[in-house]
């Protein structure tokens, strides 16, 4: 299963904010005075006509000036946002994004923004930067936050996935069986579902060598993807799940069971020169075991 990626936003003529309305935003909050009023309104306009202007690099400089003249104030609070959303999003500036929506998370008195900048941390750090055990932290505290968030599904999984790339297999499977169980009805349930047949397989992978535990996993991993295919018959994942199946039983030696397997699959499973190697492959052990 591929891992989740951060979504550039779309630009389209006309959905931009004039920088106008954005700093008009930002004071109506509350902010600066004085002298400090002037210098940093100048700043803030010129760092989203940079924006604007497609110059990233130069806007998040400008930003930056602001947030350090206004560091406890609206407008320095917005513009610390801006460098962060865009020194992730088109800047691939992750270590700086996540340290700058950490403060802002921390600063803000916006509970709602507080808690976006958080997402935006758990997306870098679980799909860009792969800290899985940072994600793991702060999922597992935004869960705590907010137990009966929309987004709580999707978290765990996350947190299993993570797991699951950290080689703390039997941690992931704890979660993904968590979720299927707290959230059955979700779409990220029948995704754990089928990651925990995943997961059992590449646990069986890591030990060929340890006295048959590589085939117990196989064992559990066929197991959980029968179980998938009996639960969601409709899922798009089926053909992925077969594919599993009949991976497993090739993995156990179990060849004439496998070569029906797969052969089944030849006109469903999305990459079918895969299923015609294996054939091939399956062919070639019995005709070496001939011999």
């Amino acid at each position: 299963m591929s891992r989740a990626k951060l979504q550039r936003p779309e630009r389209k003529p006309g959905r931009r904010k004039a920088p106008a309305l954005l700093l008009a935003a930002a004071l109506s909050l509350g902010g600066l005075g004085g002298c400090s009023v002037s210098s940093a309104k100048k700043t803030y306009l010129l760092a989203e006509q940079l924006w604007t202007d497609g110059k990233y690099a130069a806007a998040v400089a400008e930003f930056d000036k602001v947030a350090a003249k206004d560091p406890g104030g609206k407008l320095g609070q917005m513009a610390l946002y801006r460098a962060a959303v865009t020194e992730a999003y088109f800047l691939s500036r992750y270590g700086e994004a996540i340290r700058k929506l950490r403060q802002f998370a921390e600063a803000t008195k916006d509970a709602a923004q507080s808690w976006e900048a958080q997402k935006l941390v758990g997306d870098l750090l679980f799909s860009k930067t792969e800290q899985y055990d940072q994600a793991v932290l702060l999922y597992r505290m935004m869960l705590k936050l907010k137990p009966e968030a929309s987004e709580a599904p999707e978290f765990l999984f996350r947190v299993g996935k993570s797991h699951f790339f950290l080689w703390q297999f039997t941690e992931a499977v704890q979660v993904y069986a968590d979720l299927i169980r707290r959230y059955p009805a979700s779409e990220w349930a029948e995704k754990a579902s089928y990651e925990i047949g995943v997961t059992y397989f590449t646990r069986g992978e890591q030990r060929p060598g340890e006295g048959g535990r590589g085939v117990e996993a196989y064992q559990d991993s066929m197991d959980a993807f029968e179980a998938f295919v009996k639960r969601y018959p409709e899922s798009k994942l089926v053909p992925l799940a077969k594919f599993g199946i009949a991976s497993c039983l090739e993995e156990m030696d179990q060849l004439d069971a496998a070569y029906h397997s797969y052969e089944a699959l030849a006109s469903t499973y999305p990459s079918p020169n895969v299923i015609q190697i294996k054939l091939i492959r399956i062919r070639e052990r019995k005709a070496q075991r001939s011999r």
